[in-house]
């Protein structure tokens, strides 16, 4: 657990943590809400399919526990502020699904929280980088905390344009690229 320092208009502090299999049905509220709420390139019915069929509760329980993914959650002494939905890593490349942070934290330093804690572990496991596909609406946030603007894939997933977000953080090694 990390705890973040206390940031401008905020007097709770955020804490850092990991995403347990038990605490998953007090997470997925807010990934449901932030997803409808935040995503704007992606259609009702697209927002309904992946909350219904593709990221369901169960399934991030399943993932946890077969450690497809980590999820870095961010939280208050009483709720779910913000997380990252990170995919286990693959030829050295830590990729970040997801990262949503509520309304009333947000430009308060929560996200760049998240995203230090994604970095640490990334690197702990050997990565030599980190990408995150985004929306138009995140940019600024993604190159504000340091990741480069790497190209955009045009009708990507799901009909939207996706902009491809990395930041080199060491150097490819064998032993890391090729862990399973």
């Amino acid at each position: 657990m990390d705890i973040g320092r206390e940031h401008r208009n905020m007097t709770t502090p955020i804490i850092i943590n990991f995403l347990t299999v038990g605490r998953v049905q007090e997470f997925w509220p807010l990934f449901n809400q932030l997803l409808k709420d935040d995503f704007p390139g992606y259609t009702d019915t697209v927002v309904n399919y992946l909350l219904m069929k593709m990221y369901p509760a169960y399934a991030f329980e399943y993932w946890l526990k077969t450690r497809q993914k980590t999820i870095i959650i961010a939280e208050t002494d009483v709720k779910i502020v913000g997380f990252a939905v990170i995919d286990s890593s693959y030829g050295g490349v830590s990729m970040c699904r997801w990262l949503g942070v509520s309304k009333e934290y947000r430009k308060k330093g929560v996200g760049r929280l998240i995203f230090d804690k994604w970095k640490d572990m990334a690197i702990r496991q050997g990565c030599h980088k980190i990408e995150v596909a985004s929306q138009e609406n995140a940019k600024d946030f993604y190159k504000k905390i340091g990741l480069t603007l790497e190209g955009k894939r045009l009708n990507s997933y799901f009909g939207i344009d996706q902009y491809i977000f990395g930041l080199v953080i060491g150097q490819p090694n064998d032993q890391a690229i090729t862990q399973a």
